[in-house]
């Protein structure tokens, strides 16, 4: 499985200054519940917010980093082609692309889920998620938990 994991402000915000403008623990322990034991597949620059705040690559997770200038990382597994890293994935593994945005831009047509945390709420911030066919994706589970409503979507074929 490809899937996308993101949350999303009202107003379509997904980061501002490398970082995420919100701090919800829900939206966190959610996130870790999915990722946990997976790969997680990121751009170099969410790499870097996620060492900023934690110090490390993301434990007990196969951290993969999309990068056309650096050849390896410490704790990473570092790739420069997405689209060949994709295609050759295991198709019986989850693959979870947790950004940033460039590689959201490039995955989202290679995604066959869309795991989004609406937030109810509109937030300041420099990167936006770049709009995607509703008509390509069906809802197929809703959670709602205070300004956090967890749905995901499954591609239309």
């Amino acid at each position: 499985m490809i899937a996308i994991l993101v949350a999303i402000s009202k107003n379509n915000v997904i980061g501002k200054n490398n970082q995420l403008p919100w701090h919800y623990k829900k939206d966190l322990q959610y996130f870790k519940e999915l990722t946990l034991n997976q790969t997680v597949l990121m751009g170099r620059k969410t790499y870097d917010s996620i060492l900023s705040s934690l110090g490390k690559p993301l434990p007990k997770r196969r951290n993969v980093v999309a990068s056309r200038t650096l050849d390896s990382l410490d704790g990473a597994d570092v790739i420069s082609d997405i689209n060949t890293f994709i295609q050759s994935f295991p198709k019986d593994q989850n693959l979870f692309i947790i950004g940033g945005k460039q590689i959201f831009d490039e995955t989202l047509p290679l995604a066959d889920y869309l795991y989004i945390t609406h937030i109810d709420e509109e937030y300041e911030g420099d990167t936006y998620f770049s709009a995607y066919k509703k008509g390509d994706y069906q809802k197929i589970k809703e959670t709602v938990d205070g300004v956090l409503r967890f749905a995901v979507y499954k591609k239309v074929n």
